[in-house]
């Protein structure tokens, strides 16, 4: 087995390098990441759960990874002639990688993100993949104030779209204003159309790693069965696991706990906790009864450069019954009229085929104007969407920030990191109880002693009306507020010290009801935490 494995090993290595023989291979190195944090901390306990809780944790993390391709875009070479053919491969990446979560084993983590291919003459071009994209998604929803890597676009973008075979004829010129103009056209099903298909393999999640609709891991449920038992049995069963209690004649029954292995794709567990699990992915066939047809239409050009840049797109199916059959088109205007100043406008419709009435046609919109340190937006939305949900809807925002980094375009003062940040989301919803306003108000310093020691005070502050109390995992309070204030000082490079005191709790990736826990009502009475990490 270790011969085996040595070799394998020894392949795979001579693999990636030939492969990539003409790209920009990794170095021969090793990408380590490691910290440890010693803390003692006590928490004051809620009203609902009142007492102490308070001792010392222990916590690390580490990530050592080999890099065999390090993530960038592969393009075929082509000569300096105006006929040429490409293929394209995005975020091509392959790593050896262990992690703390993964229990110390070493595992491949790798990936390409796409591939696409086309024929170029004379600026012209003939895709040949990957499959067109008939969609149209200009009006994006800006993010929300406190997000982290589990946040998911498609559970508050409007995305009007629908799948199809085919090919997109253009021409591009960035010399002629950036055009960049094509013709779409698409098929729903092909002359050899695929069967279902499933593939399994064994994948590593990081706990951070989105699990896809069509995607499933194996894990263990427990589950609560019935199961007939002898009368001796049942009568040294607790009355809680007799099923039902009580039974002086057969047969008898007892409620037992059972571990069983089942499937769970993306719908189940979005994001799967840190590990290894069996992996497949499931996915339908094409129809074998049924080939519809589809066109489409792109455009994008910069007629004033960065003073005015026009995008725009429209799609449709030949007919009702295309799978998801609709007309979608959508527009995007930018500009950046003068230096520092960003204004964009997107609009997305969708007309569906086998709807009738007002029903039929739903659309979003969003203006966003952006000043270095000052932004705002406008977002609406109809019935049909994720924010309008039975309405149209509206959404608006306003924020000041600034960045610690000279090098970022929004610093103020050097050190300082700071910001404002107000947004009402669904506007017009009757079933809110109250005006529907989260505000978040944060800041921090650092100051630096000497070349290595600096010292950073830093304080969050949010505020919410908490206009849904139905929405889960949701303070009670009619007003929730919660905040954290603390220090952090660094003696020496890589080693802090953090004393940090938190009243309230906060849920990531929301626009409203972001506060789960308030100051007010006794839902949190506090928690302070003083804390020693090292860095490698």
């Amino acid at each position: 087995m270790k011969k085996y494995l040595l070799v394998s090993l020894t392949i795979l290595f001579a693999a990636a390098f030939v492969w990539a023989a003409d790209a920009a291979t990794a170095e021969p190195s090793v990408d380590i990441e490691a910290d440890a944090t010693l803390s003692w901390g006590i928490d004051l306990g809620s009203k609902a759960e009142p007492g102490l809780k308070h001792g010392f944790k222990n916590e690390a993390s580490w990530s050592v990874k080999f890099p065999l391709l390090k993530k960038a875009d592969k393009t075929s070479t082509k000569n300096d002639v105006p006929v040429y053919g490409e293929v394209s491969l995005t975020d091509v990446e392959l790593n050896i990688l262990s992690q703390k979560k993964s229990g110390g084993n070493f595992v491949l983590d790798g990936k390409v993100d796409g591939l696409a291919a086309k024929l170029v003459i004379y600026g012209a071009y003939v895709s040949v993949f990957n499959k067109p994209d008939f969609e149209a998604n200009y009006a994006k929803i800006w993010v929300p104030a406190d997000k982290n890597k589990k946040y998911r676009p498609e559970d508050y973008e409007f995305y009007p779209s629908f799948s199809g075979y085919g090919t997109k004829i253009g021409y591009a010129n960035k010399d002629l204003m950036d055009l960049d103009i094509g013709l779409k056209f698409g098929s729903n099903s092909n002359y050899d159309p695929d069967g279902s298909s499933k593939i399994y393999s064994e994948k590593y999640f990081d706990g951070n790693t989105e699990l896809g609709d069509d995607e499933y891991i194996r894990v263990t449920e427990k589950r609560r069965i019935i199961q007939e038992v002898s009368k001796e049995k049942y009568d040294n069963t607790p009355g809680a696991d007799q099923a039902p209690p009580g039974l002086t004649a057969a047969p008898y029954y007892i409620y037992k706990i059972e571990e069983i292995s089942v499937w769970k794709s993306g719908k189940d567990i979005r994001f799967p906790k840190a590990g290894k699990y069996p992996f497949k992915t499931e996915k339908d066939g094409d129809d074998e009864n049924k080939f519809k047809y589809a066109i489409g239409f792109d455009l994008s050009i910069k007629p004033l450069d960065k003073m005015l840049a026009l995008a725009f797109t429209v799609n449709t199916t030949f007919g009702k019954s295309y799978p998801d059959a609709n007309l979608n088109f959508g527009a995007e205007v930018t500009s950046e009229p003068v230096d520092g100043l960003e204004l964009k406008a997107g609009f997305d419709g969708k007309y569906d085929f086998n709807k009738s009435g007002s029903s039929a046609f739903d659309w979003d919109t969003v203006f966003t104007a952006k000043c270095k340190w000052i932004g705002a937006g406008v977002y609406a939305a109809s019935a049909g969407t994720e924010v309008g949900a039975g309405i149209t809807d509206i959404a608006v925002f306003a924020q000041f920030v600034t960045k610690d980094s000279k090098k970022d375009a929004t610093n103020l003062v050097e050190g300082l990191d700071a910001g404002a940040y107000v947004g009402m989301y669904r506007l017009l919803t009757t079933t809110k109880s109250r005006f529907p306003v989260f505000a978040k108000v944060w800041g921090s310093y650092k100051v630096s002693i000497n070349d290595s020691m600096w010292i950073k005070p830093f304080a969050h502050v949010w505020f919410d009306t908490n206009p849904f109390p139905e929405a889960k995992k949701t303070s009670a309070q009619p007003y929730a507020v919660a905040y954290d204030i603390g220090v952090t000082y660094s003696p020496v490079e890589k080693v802090e010290v953090e004393a940090k005191w938190s009243h309230g709790e906060i849920a990531k990736n929301k626009y409203a009801s972001v506060i789960t826990k308030s100051v007010t009502g006794g839902e949190r009475y506090g928690k302070f935490v003083l804390s020693l990490t090292l860095t490698y």
